[in-house]
C-alpha cells in the first residue's frame, strides 16, 4: 500500500529534490516520510488534493484501497491545514516555482 503511495509521488512531483527523494526511498524500500517536516509540504499538498483521484484512475480495485487511502488523505488535509496556519517557509517547497 505505501509503495503505491510512493510511485504516485514519482509520477505528480515536477522534477527537483523532492522527486529524487521519493525515488531514491522508493527504490531502496523505505517507505516512510516524515510529512510534518516543512520541506515535505509540496508533498502534503499533492496527498491531500490529487491522491484519491491518481488511485481512481490507476488501481485495478480502488474501492477496496478507498477506506486507508482517504484516512491517509484526512491526516494530509490536517497537516496542510496546520502548515498553512504557519504561514509561507522559505524554502519549503509550496511555490511550484521553487
Amino acid at each position: 500500500m505505501t509503495s503505491f503511495l510512493f510511485d504516485f509521488l514519482e509520477d505528480t512531483l515536477p522534477e527537483g529534490p523532492a522527486r529524487q527523494e521519493i525515488h531514491e526511498l522508493n527504490e531502496h524500500n523505505v517507505l516512510i516520510l516524515d510529512l510534518r517536516d516543512p520541506s515535505h509540504s509540496q508533498i502534503v499538498d499533492l496527498i491531500a488534493e490529487q491522491f484519491l483521484s491518481w488511485v481512481a484512475r490507476k488501481a485495478a480495485d480502488p474501492q477496496a484501497l478507498s477506506k486507508g487511502y482517504g484516512e491517509l488523505v484526512d491526516l494530509a488535509q490536517a497537516q496542510q491545514d496546520h502548515n498553512q496556519a504557519r504561514g509561507p517557509r522559505s524554502g519549503s517547497g509550496t511555490d511550484p516555482e521553487s
